[in-house]
């Protein structure tokens, strides 16, 4: 039976080490959430950037490359259990050039090095570790690793040794590899796309259907085992199908909307939830989940379900407006209470809510699957971080307003969890976008004035000129994504529309032009996450069609030069290795055959 290895066995077997004098201090001053989270680190962290890429190419020593997020959990396990430690870090220190990357403030190097991750070595998911070249080029890499060998997967200092050794027994060999890595990856390994074919895309999408319907949850909707996120762009697009998968789109949403994956007090929707029944929310709000659920809510709301689904999506867009704005129209991005420091700031324990309650507390407590012993399980909560304690579920009925300001003001007293206060351009398109569907669907002016609000903000953050050139994030001169090219001309163009302004309109419509000049590639048909000049620190040009985001699925209605090849190149992707197609997937290309736009 093997065991895991030690950290400290594995130590042992290097030289004698200096714990570092010093932390981070490369990260001192950087905005990004991410890596303020980092700046503590004895890790000798520096930002991915030019500063970088030139010392490792001056000092030829290999690089060790960590991209994770604010938001994500195994990115900040990893901080805790491995860069904490002295003695990891110093060995790191000692042997790697470290250079650290916020996925969300580098969505090019995410796109690049997940890709790597994920095509070469065959591993998925966040964050990443990745060692390179002195010239940057990727040999060896993982998704997340924990400190010591799991179900016979290797910890991070044993593979981390083992680039180490690889490159001190033969550099050139690593070198090898890297170009090996780094010609598949390139455009030209993928070949051209094929024309595009109206009725193989439809062959695909029922396939894809069909697939995502076996799925389905019928006890509690969602779909496939926990954890179960909303997919509010797949369900979007099996709204659209009618039928069996209309209802089942709808289920789900009826679901989502009276279960603990909404918080009944400011209405916001949580990223996910861990169990099956929604009853187990991952705690982080994201401003781009707000305004995709709104989005599906809207979509939905029909017929009997409409004021239930309208209520959804206003809660959702409420959350937005009264927790994440900022008072000049732009966005925080997140708001996470997931570390269990701060359990106690969005649960309750029965005695609080009938302190602040009184009289109406046993009402409010029925409503909302509230336990005198806590309402999560010993089995989910094996460490008993949650005994006594109670996550609030939405109900059918909506909570009284003074009831749900009483505990609010209770919560509000409480150590807030910490933000994300920057919000990408794509998000803030999305958010536009929902409040300008909503205040032309559910005929609010307050909604229309909040989008007219964003929208100004947004020329002021996120443009740059006239050219139609963006900002990624606002104070930054990181260039804008596609994603945020797609995002913002979705949310101008649906803003344009709810308040006639054709500025905004002609805006949306350059966004676009200039997506499709600077990032399309019809030949091959690809969607590339930079522009088309070197970018330090990049071997290969990387594509942004691996990971299709949200907004620009939902973009793709309007006309973008060359989207129809990319179009055709999501279509074949649709094979019997991914039939169970991403929701934006499904949805872009469900508006390539409606609009007539991939021919």
């Amino acid at each position: 039976m093997k065991h895991p290895v030690p950290a400290t066995a594995l130590l042992a077997l290097t030289l004698g080490l200096a714990r570092p004098a010093a932390a981070a201090e490369h990260l001192r001053g950087e905005a990004s959430a991410f890596l303020q989270a980092n700046a503590a680190s004895p890790v000798d962290w520096m930002p991915w950037g030019t500063a970088a890429v030139e010392r490792a190419r001056r000092e030829q020593r290999p690089v060790f490359l960590f991209v994770g997020s604010f938001t994500s959990e195994l990115a900040r396990a990893m901080t805790r259990q491995t860069f904490a430690n002295p003695d990891a870090a110093a060995w790191l220190n000692k042997y790697f050039i470290c250079v650290i990357a916020d996925r969300e403030e580098h969505p090019e190097v995410a796109s690049l090095f997940g890709a790597y991750v994920a095509d070469i070595k065959q591993l998925g998911g966040w964050p990443l570790n990745v060692w390179l070249t002195p010239e940057f080029v990727p040999y060896e890499g993982a998704a997340y690793l924990g400190p010591s060998e799991d179900w016979g997967r290797p910890g991070f200092l044993k593979l981390a040794n083992q680039a180490k050794s690889a490159w001190d027994t033969s550099p050139a060999a690593c070198r090898r590899r890297a170009q090996e890595a780094a010609a598949q990856l390139a455009p030209a390994a993928h070949g051209a796309a094929h024309a595009w074919s109206d009725e193989r895309t439809r062959a695909r999408l029922k396939a894809s259907t069909a697939a995502w319907m076996a799925a389905v949850d019928a006890a509690h909707g969602g779909f496939g085992d926990p954890p179960k996120y909303p997919e509010p762009e797949l369900l979007r697009f099996l709204l659209r199908q009618g039928g069996a998968e209309r209802e089942a789109a709808a289920g789900t949403l009826r679901a989502m909307a009276s279960s603990a994956l909404r918080d009944p007090l400011d209405g916001g929707f949580y990223h996910y939830a861990s169990d099956a029944a929604w009853r187990l929310p991952y705690p982080q709000k994201l401003l781009s989940d707000q305004a995709r659920v709104a989005l599906a809510y809207l979509e939905a709301a029909q017929g009997a379900d409409a004021p239930a689904f309208e209520g959804a999506a206003r809660s959702a867009l409420d959350y937005a407006l009264a927790r994440l704005a900022h008072g000049d129209g732009t966005f925080a991005a997140a708001e996470d209470a997931s570390g269990d420091e701060n359990i106690p700031f969005f649960t309750w324990k029965a005695a609080d809510i009938d302190a602040a309650l009184g009289a109406d507390a046993d009402a409010f407590k029925k409503d909302h699957g509230v336990d005198a012993a806590g309402n999560v399980p010993a089995s989910d909560d094996p460490s008993g971080s949650f005994a006594g304690r109670n996550i609030l579920r939405s109900a059918a009925a909506e909570p009284e307003p003074a009831a749900a300001a009483r505990l609010l003001a209770v919560r509000g007293r409480r150590p807030q969890p910490p933000r994300d206060e920057r919000a990408t351009a794509q998000a803030h398109g999305l958010l536009l976008s929902a409040l300008s569907r909503a205040a032309s669907q559910l005929k609010e002016p307050r909604y229309l004035a909040a989008a007219r609000l964003a929208a100004l903000a947004a020329r002021r953050a996120y443009v740059l000129g006239d050219g139609g050139d963006l900002r990624h994030l606002p104070g930054t001169a990181l260039a804008g994504a596609p994603a945020d090219f797609a995002g913002l001309a979705l949310g101008l163009r649906d803003y344009a529309r709810a308040a006639d302004d054709p500025q905004a309109g002609a805006l949306a419509d350059r966004l676009l032009r200039r997506l499709g000049s600077v990032f399309i590639d019809p030949v091959n048909g690809r969607c590339f996450a930079t522009a088309d000049v070197p970018t330090p620190g990049l071997c290969v040009r990387p594509g942004a069609d691996s990971q299709p985001p949200a907004a620009e699925a939902l973009a793709i209605e309007a006309a973008v030069p060359g989207y129809g090849q990319v179009a055709a190149a999501l279509s074949d992707a649709l094979d019997e290795s991914n039939v169970q197609a991403p929701g934006d997937q499904l949805l872009s290309l469900q508006g390539v055959l409606s609009a007539g736009a991939g021919k």
